[in-house]
């Protein structure tokens, strides 16, 4: 005979909360509502609607803790008051910061931070069935750099000129992370799933629910950011989040200062200006321009045929010239297939 399942208390429900959001991830389908609602801010949060269940709030509190270093907890300050099948209570979050979230911070990772919040829980058949959260995050933001103001000379600055100089300072390896962890929560904003953003960025885009609408948003939250233009040709020329950020980190640590251009980051942004520039090209003309532009380039770039005269027109060339072009060009008959 089966023992029946233990119920857990109320107060027990709140402390193994409190374990789940220091990292005890597997206890969070034993103790949470496959149900459960969640109440929480607007500004920089996932979409409510997403966390319903022990899984995906699991992953919301990964993701969130994934920026800062294993060793930061949530420790309980002030509770928890119980009344009935609801309780409440204070807390406050210790962590080092690791880089990552929130994308636009400006404090260098090491950063050691706190801020304090506010949970309430409600309790039905022995598990968390909603969830209410008010917490400080202006304190936090403004501990990593994220408001104006708030560390020299950020007031004002461009995010695209903070990041690449951001990135100067890092290793490649750290800086290819924090472009991959950018593109993983803009992807995770667009499609509003938050489990995106622990994806591990070797998913196809469209594995990972982006289309063609969605794409559109995660190259402008993209853009934004870069500074670097991203059409939804673009993000898909680039088939995983890995790749786009391998793409990015190309753009932004491209030497304004006599550095070497690859060939191809250059045929990238040549790209990039082009699709920018043709996009609102209503009647063609635009799109004409460039083409006649791009084919005069390529005249440039074509080598000329052997003995042919540089730059003479070819109202000018005479027939045996026109015949030497042609046999550069055309194999004879008996080489053919």
């Amino acid at each position: 005979m089966t023992a029946p399942a233990t119920v857990l208390t109320h107060r027990e429900l709140w402390d193994a909360w409190s374990r789940l959001w220091n990292g005890d991830f597997a206890i969070a389908d034993t103790i949470l509502s496959r149900t459960m609602r969640v109440n929480i801010p607007q500004h920089g949060m996932p979409d409510p609607a997403t966390l319903h269940d022990g899984p995906s709030v699991a992953s919301w509190i990964a993701a969130f803790r994934s920026s800062f270093d294993d060793d930061a907890r949530i420790t309980g300050e002030l509770g928890p008051f119980i009344v009935g099948d609801y309780a409440i209570g204070r807390w406050v979050f210790e962590g080092t910061w690791q880089g990552g979230r929130p994308a636009a911070a400006t404090a260098p990772a090491g950063t050691r931070v706190a801020f304090r919040g506010v949970d309430i829980l409600r309790f039905e058949d022995g598990r968390i069935a909603e969830y209410w959260l008010s917490d400080d995050q202006l304190d936090l933001y403004a501990q990593l750099g994220v408001l104006g103001g708030t560390t020299a000379g950020s007031q004002g600055a461009d995010p695209a000129e903070e990041l690449r100089e951001r990135l100067a300072e890092l290793p490649e390896d750290a800086g290819r992370k924090l472009l991959l962890q950018h593109v993983l929560d803009a992807a995770a904003d667009a499609t509003e799933i938050a489990e995106l953003r622990t994806a591990s960025g070797d998913e196809s885009f469209l594995t990972l629910g982006v289309n063609s609408l969605t794409a559109v948003v995660l190259g402008e939250l993209l853009d934004e950011l870069t500074g670097v233009p991203l059409t939804p040709t673009t993000v898909f020329d680039q088939p995983t989040p890995r790749a786009l950020a391998d793409h990015l980190w190309t753009r932004l640590t491209t030497s304004a200062e006599g550095a070497p251009v690859s060939l191809s980051a250059a045929l990238n942004r040549l790209e990039d200006a082009a699709a920018e520039l043709t996009g609102d090209d209503a009647d063609g003309r635009l799109r004409a321009e460039l083409a006649g532009r791009l084919g005069a380039l390529l005249d440039r770039l074509t080598p000329a045929p052997e003995g042919a005269v540089a730059g003479k027109p070819v109202q000018a060339t005479s027939a045996e010239e026109l015949l030497a072009y042609l046999d550069t060009r055309l194999r004879p008959l008996d080489d053919a297939g």
